[in-house]
């Protein structure tokens, strides 16, 4: 009997990770779509190469992995249970032994795993990616500002004309710098330079300069190092931990993060009961009106978790027990009551 539970196990899990997987890939592959369009936009502003564009999506799918799985465990719990009573296999695993109880265990199981997952996700994951996300965009615009090309005219830094002839590994040399204010003109001639980061400001340090001031009278000045951070500003922060990200959890902004995050993570084990009360079936004799049951219990979870989103911790817990015990009361009237 153990080995034959077993199997049932295994069948039961071959069916929802396939089901599983086309549902989320689908999803993800969409949402992946918006999330490209979303990066085209930012590259109206700023550089990005073909590695940083990958870096960016990778921030951004973090978020979209958090959306997309619990939507699509919800949907597969539904369509897998569904298709196998249409195929009569629920009925076969019954008359097996293995009750409609042993089958919401296996999904609950699968459900809290998957909850777990998502919570850890949700509260120290998605954090970090946020600052990731924010530093690399302050990061590029501030670079933006000097990005610099080399043999072409009309480049600026400040109040700089900027031109240099060729760059070795990462660097600039033969620099020109060109300025001119009424009768104050200055040439800068610097035989190397560097695009730096150093406490959260973006520099151009130049190094070997030579200054050429022309007044009423030619004034040469020697200057080992220059550095143009004064014009260069970034608002980099330092990388937040998820301790200080949601220790201010109760404000308008964090409360309505930590409430839709820690929802949709916990939206399997509310649903997967639900779930299973209308997609078992005895298909000769009833419908399931899976889309309709759907549309209600997202209705019934998600619609009180948007209205009440400032009240953080109470919204979640309410929320999801009302959930849970719904999810629950169909299960045991719809099926444990006839099976």
């Amino acid at each position: 009997m153990l080995r034959l539970c077993k199997m049932i196990k295994k069948y039961l899990f071959r069916q929802f990770i396939g089901s599983f997987l086309s549902i989320f890939l689908t999803l993800f592959l969409v949402s992946s779509i918006i999330v490209l369009f979303q990066i085209a936009k930012i590259t109206s502003y700023i550089e990005l190469s073909l590695y940083e564009l990958f870096k960016l999506y990778s921030l951004m799918s973090v978020k979209l992995i958090l959306f997309t799985i619990p939507i699509s465990f919800f949907i597969t719990c539904f369509m897998c249970v569904l298709r196998l009573s249409k195929e009569n296999e629920i009925i076969m695993l019954f008359s097996l032994g293995y009750s409609p109880r042993k089958i919401s265990n296996f999904f609950s199981i699968l459900a809290l795993f998957v909850s777990s997952v998502l919570l850890v996700i949700s509260i120290v994951f998605m954090p970090l990616s946020f600052s990731l996300y924010d530093n690399f965009i302050d990061y590029k615009r501030a670079f933006s500002k000097i990005n610099l090309k080399n043999n072409n005219f009309g480049q600026k830094i400040g109040n700089y004309i900027y031109f240099a002839n060729e760059s070795k590994d990462g660097g600039y040399e033969d620099i020109i710098l060109y300025s001119y204010k009424g009768a104050n003109e200055q040439i800068l001639i610097a035989k190397n330079g560097k695009i730096t980061n150093e406490d959260n400001k973006i520099s151009f340090l130049l190094e070997n300069v030579t200054l050429y001031n022309f007044k009423q009278n030619l004034e040469i000045a020697k200057i080992k190092n220059l550095n143009f951070s004064t014009l260069i500003n970034s608002t980099i922060t330092d990388i937040k931990s998820f301790k200080e990200y949601w220790k201010d959890y109760k404000s308008p902004s964090k409360s309505k993060e930590l409430v839709i995050y820690v929802m949709l993570s916990l939206l399997p084990i509310a649903s997967v009961h639900f779930a299973l009360a209308f997609s078992i079936i005895s298909s000769r004799y009833e419908k399931s009106h899976e889309y309709l049951a759907m549309l209600v219990f997202l209705i019934i979870y998600l619609v009180p978790m948007m209205l009440f989103l400032n009240y953080h911790f109470y919204t979640i817990v309410i929320t999801f027990s009302i959930a849970f015990f719904i999810s629950k009361l169909c299960f045991r009237k719809k099926i444990l009551s006839r099976y």
